[in-house]
Order: C-alpha cells, then sequence, then structure tokens
C-alpha cells in the first residue's frame, strides 16, 4: 500500500497542543485538540517553565477563514488584550481577520493574516506570541503550507503536495492515503498522545477539510468556550464543570519549547 511521506520541513515541537496537517488526494486536513491548560510562568536556573495548574477541553485551535480561503490552526492557545481592556483567545481575533482583504494568491494572504498576528505579539514575549500553520489552495489549485511564529518571526511558506503531512510532535510514521485510514490514523495517533500528556493534550479532536471549492469540520467540538481570560478564571474557580475543565491536585512544570 502506497503511504504518505512526512514533509521535511523546518518545525519545532511545541507543547499546549497537538495539530496535524495531511494533504490527501481529496482535500487537505487539518486536526486539532481541543485542552487548554491554565498556568502561569516560572523561571528556574535560567530556563522558562509553565507551572500549570488546571487545565479545561473547550478551546478550539483550528479555524477557516472564508475570503482568503486558508484554515489556520494554532499551537498553544493565549490570551491577547483587546481595546476593552480584557484579554481573549484567538478565537476572538481570527473573526476580526475576516473583514481583511484577500486575493486568490495563498503567498499573499498568508502574510496579511501572519501580520495580523504579529500587531497583537510581542516578540520575543513568552506571553505574547502566535504560533501555527496555515494551509490551503491558491488560485492554481495548488495546496500550500505556512509555518508560522511571531515569537521569533518565523514564517516559512511551501508546497503541500498529495502524500505529505506535518505532525506537531513530529511522528513521522507515514500516514496511509486512503481518506478515512488518514482520518482514523488523526484520531489514533492524538488520542494516544493525550494519555501520554494529559496536562497539554486531549479533549474531543476536531478535523477540518479543505478542497479548492469549499471547507467544513467533518469532526467538531460542541462544547467550546469564547468568554475573556477573567470569564475563563472564574469558570474555573466557581464551575470547572461547565467547560469540561478540573484543577490539578499538584501543579505541573512544563519547559517551554520555542
Amino acid at each position: 500500500m502506497k503511504r504518505i511521506k512526512k514533509l521535511t520541513i523546518n518545525f519545532t515541537n511545541f507543547n499546549m497542543s497537538y495539530i496535524i496537517t495531511i494533504r490527501i488526494k481529496e482535500s487537505i486536513l487539518m486536526a486539532s485538540d481541543t485542552r487548554l491548560n491554565y498556568h502561569y510562568d516560572k523561571e528556574i536556573n535560567g530556563e522558562k517553565f509553565q507551572v500549570i495548574i488546571a487545565v479545561a477541553d473547550c478551546i478550539r485551535k483550528t479555524f477557516f477563514i472564508d475570503k482568503a480561503k486558508i484554515g489556520i490552526q494554532f499551537l498553544g492557545i493565549g490570551y491577547f488584550p483587546d481595546d476593552d481592556g480584557e484579554e481573549y483567545p484567538l478565537s476572538h481575533f481570527v473573526r476580526k481577520l475576516y473583514d481583511e482583504k484577500y486575493s486568490e494568491n495563498f503567498k499573499k494572504n498568508a502574510q496579511i493574516i501572519f501580520d495580523f498576528f504579529k500587531k497583537i505579539s510581542k516578540e520575543g514575549d513568552t506571553g505574547r506570541y502566535v504560533k501555527g500553520i496555515m494551509a490551503g489552495f491558491s488560485e492554481n489549485n495548488k495546496s500550500y503550507v505556512c509555518i508560522f511564529n511571531t515569537y521569533n518571526n518565523d514564517f516559512e511558506i511551501k508546497e503541500l503536495n498529495v502524500g505529505q503531512f506535518i505532525d506537531s510532535e513530529n511522528n513521522k510514521t507515514q500516514f496511509p492515503c486512503g481518506r478515512e485510514e488518514a482520518i482514523q490514523e488523526i484520531n489514533k495517533r492524538i488520542t494516544q498522545k493525550s494519555k501520554e500528556k494529559f496536562r497539554i493534550i486531549g479533549g474531543p479532536i476536531e478535523i477540518l477539510e479543505i478542497t479548492p471549492e469549499k471547507a467544513l469540520f467533518i469532526q467538531e467540538s460542541k462544547n467550546l468556550f469564547e468568554g475573556s481570560k477573567r470569564e475563563l478564571v472564574k469558570c474555573l474557580e466557581i464551575n470547572p464543570k461547565k467547560i469540561n475543565g478540573y484543577i490539578l491536585p499538584q501543579p505541573h512544570f512544563e519547559k517551554y519549547r520555542f
């Protein structure tokens, strides 16, 4: 059986999320978990750690920006300040991208989106950066992928050919080529990794399918939270079950990997 090959691209393993992008014959599949961890930063012997004190399964990490015809997924979901002084998840800011002016060119549209997130980030600040993947089709029906990270201003675009994939946990095992088999493998990988890293990966798995004509979620969580950081903390303190959350019995230290 023909197998899908790992796409060779400069990609650093990040914590907090598991995202997978695959180019199969019919489409692009973009998948992610929905686990959010609530943490604070701590420096130990010159190294930075997240001290995780709570988790909740309520955050969307994969989106489709219809006007740009681009799927975008995030490695780690931060909370960023808006004009009203409140801090919001990235889903709040993705909605603002709907108003940008786009063309039929993937590379130009990806640059617009990257520049937008650079504006709400602070380069080199662990509390204010955005990292992830964009993927989609351009006007010639070629598919592309963009790896980006506003922490160090990384922005790289490559053509995404049939038979290539990106796995944020660096699992190099080849995917099966069939659509249903590829979907099964996505679910298997993220489910297995959630057992190993339950403090940073887990919850319902979402899968977005993109074709040159349209995009839709073929797996979608029904319990998403898009409120402010203040509202999130209130839920964790008063009613964590509302957001599929719980407080850890002991804080967990997770080293940053930029």
